[in-house]
């Protein structure tokens, strides 16, 4: 049977359709390719008497009891036991026709972690059933467990799964032997190892990192089809239009006038390939990466500077309010005498100037607009839009990105793209999850930066060294002080920003203290900003708002409170809003003691190196490329099966396979394509 509809697999209506298409399933094949995240050992029961505290367990018991409480929150527990030991079960999130079902006498099967709670053992939301038979066999085979939403269980998953598999259409093989792929396995055979292993196969053999051939044979053709997919891409952006922005005028003078440095080196060969592509008819995929500091918006101002001296216009995407409007005024004194062509576009712009940046932008009076998601409203479209500038891509969502290549009133043709980025992206990634653009990198730093020296210290130390901070802002020193909470959390051992700053004006009242979340109101920001551009604020309290795009050259000191509690890329990107002036700076990673080795090996990395690159090879190590590229929401292909730094030893041969494939065989490119990146391939150019 070929690949069929859900409504023709029994126990799918409506509702759940729309519960499998929100994690991807669209049709049969989409199940058979919604691969398992673990599994569970459920072919053999154990005793409660043999059991270890904090391990998953598959027992069965008689329940002697059931009751719901209130107190101290609403819960439902059971009272079981087995042979050798009783046991409690607690449900916090339970309906009233489930509490009937667990009837004394009853035997269920419970699958959890086992835990001690004040009353002996116990577990919290395990997966059971409620069997009428004792001598019920157990599964012959490791239970998988999957990725899924609310409302749709894991053995709904599961049956669906199965049904699909065993319809799975024969005729939808792809014999890749005949190009090179060495395996033992068909694709249904190793489908059916991985969704139903053997109990003899241990689970981390099978399980996301091991070796076992099924697996190896998945990840291969998954990657063999991301590299098709690739190819296909490149093709079809070949025959796309753009306008040709090849005139360098008045804009183009204003912003090499008006910027007070140098460019680099490094800077000058990136202008140069932009020039260089935006001139063409074919339009421009190009990525910059630069790590911050490192003079990436220079770069994208006279990219827009050029495309707007040919008549047509530019739009730059920041992912917050506050990056927009910093944005909005350095363009603003790149360009003194276009003031009037340029808008800024956000939530936070009121109704009346909305109206008529919208109108300017119609008419073409409007040359540069800085915006946030705002610029993807259905009533915002350009008379000619030349290029589009997207800084930190990841930040945005596909379907926004793609909206706004289609905003030209008059004209078929495509906007330019340029993507600005401070997360450096390692060559193994570059070559294959942006395989579809061309790459820039910034790769040195301004003359006469110094490199940041960071230093970590136990919070118990905190109040040393605010001591320390107030000499240095006596000395002309300005600080970042950087909170993991806006307020205080039960779930999180962390001190939240309005804490910090009153104990800080309270222990050093000489100094002028000022503090910055995502809750404010835009001018509030935005005048708490500029008072610490300014010099009227001397230590700025903030959460994480200020990550990306908050530029003050006088800033020397970062601190970052519960540093163990930030990923090593955020913690680089906010290290990087210092060391941008001549004087030496320091970054102080201020820790709880009881952290774990994670957070330990994360610090120590950042202690070491200033390197981006560096820095992004071992994040990559630590959390894996789904997390760094924000593969979920880019448009960078969100890979099924494959962790492209794990399993980047098969780059090379899957790559060749895919060439001979895309090259010799039309039929089998798309059917790899439908297969694995089917509803993602097309967003891979946004």
């Amino acid at each position: 049977m070929a690949n069929f509809d859900l409504e023709n697999i029994p126990g799918i209506g409506p509702s759940l359709k729309n519960k499998l298409n929100s994690i991807g399933i669209f049709n049969s094949n989409d199940l058979c390719f919604h691969l398992p995240i673990n599994y569970q050992n459920r072919t053999k029961l154990i005793q409660l008497s043999n059991a270890e505290i904090g391990n998953e367990i598959f027992i069965e018991c008689k329940v002697s009891s059931c009751q719901v409480l209130y107190r101290p929150r609403k819960m439902m527990i059971i009272k079981a036991a087995d042979p050798s030991r009783s046991i409690l079960i607690r449900f916090f999130y339970f309906n009233p026709g489930q509490a009937k079902q667990f009837k004394a006498n009853k035997i269920i099967r419970l699958y959890g972690v086992l835990r001690i709670g004040n009353y002996g053992l116990e577990m919290i939301h395990p997966e059971y059933e409620i069997i009428d038979n004792p001598n019920l066999p157990t599964e012959q085979s490791l239970t998988a467990v999957y990725r899924t939403t609310k409302g749709l269980s894991q053995n709904q998953l599961r049956k669906f799964i199965k049904i699909a598999i065993k319809k799975y259409d024969h005729n939808n093989e792809i014999d890749l032997k005949k190009y090179g792929l060495v395996s033992k396995l068909s694709l249904i055979n190793a489908l059916g190892h991985i969704h139903f292993p053997d109990q003899s196969i241990a689970i981390d053999d099978i399980a996301p990192g091991g070796h076992h051939p099924a697996r190896q044979r998945l990840i291969k053709e998954e990657m063999i089809a991301f590299q098709v997919g690739m190819a296909s891409l490149k093709d079809r952006q070949a025959h796309l239009k753009s306008p040709a922005l090849d005139c360098q005028r008045g804009w183009y003078d204003s912003v090499l006038n008006n910027f007070p440095y140098s460019l680099t080196k490094a800077q000058q060969k990136v202008v140069e390939e932009i020039k260089n592509d935006i001139s063409r008819t074919a339009p421009m995929m190009r990525l910059v990466q630069g790590d911050v500091g490192s003079g990436k918006t220079i770069v994208a101002a006279i990219a827009a500077a050029q495309s707007i001296d040919n008549n047509s216009q530019v739009a730059f995407m920041a992912p917050t309010t506050l990056l927009a409007e910093q944005h909005f005024i350095n363009l603003q004194n790149y360009f003194p005498d276009y003031k009037e062509s340029i808008a800024l576009l956000t939530g936070v712009t009121k109704a009346k100037e909305k109206v008529k940046i919208k109108n300017g932008l119609k008419s073409g009076s409007i040359k540069l607009v800085i915006g946030t998601h705002a610029l993807f409203q259905d009533d915002v479209s350009f008379l000619l839009l030349g290029l589009i500038v997207i800084d930190e891509q990841h930040r945005f969502g596909v379907n926004q990105r793609l909206s706004l290549r289609s905003k030209n009133i008059e004209t078929a043709l495509l906007p330019h793209q340029l993507t600005l980025t401070a997360t450096p992206i390692p060559r193994t990634m570059a070559m294959s999850v942006y395989a579809n653009m061309d790459i820039s990198i910034i790769d040195e730093l301004p003359p006469g930066r110094l490199p940041i020296q960071t230093s970590t210290l136990s919070l118990n130390k905190k109040d040393q060294l605010i001591d320390r901070i107030e000499k240095a802002c006596s000395a002309g020193s300005q600080v970042y002080w950087v909170c993991a909470l806006i307020e205080e959390s039960e779930l999180m051992n962390a001190n939240p920003v309005e804490q910090t700053y009153e104990q800080i004006t309270k222990s050093i009242p000489s100094i002028k203290c000022s503090f910055l979340h995502g809750k404010m109101k835009a001018e509030e920001k935005l005048e708490t900003i500029d008072n610490f551009k300014n010099g009227k604020v001397q230590v700025l309290v903030s959460t994480t708002v200020i990550e990306v795009g908050v530029d003050v050259p006088n800033a020397d000191i970062m601190i970052i409170e519960n540093a163990e509690r930030f990923g090593l890329a955020q913690l680089h990107q906010l290290r990087g809003r210092i060391g941008r002036g001549s004087k030496q700076s320091h970054c102080i990673l201020l820790h709880n003691d009881s952290i774990g080795d994670i957070a330990y090996q994360r610090m120590d990395i950042l202690k070491n190196s200033t390197d981006g690159f560096y820095i992004a090879e071992k994040d990559l190590l630590i959390r894996g490329p789904g997390e760094i590229m924000g593969s979920q929401q880019t448009g960078v292909i969100p890979f099924k099966y494959t962790d492209l730094m794990r399993d980047s030893a098969y780059l090379e041969e899957t790559k060749e396979i895919a060439e001979k494939i895309y090259k010799d065989d039309k039929t089998n490119s798309d059917k790899l394509i439908q297969r694995w990146l089917s509803g993602s391939i097309e967003f891979a150019d946004a």
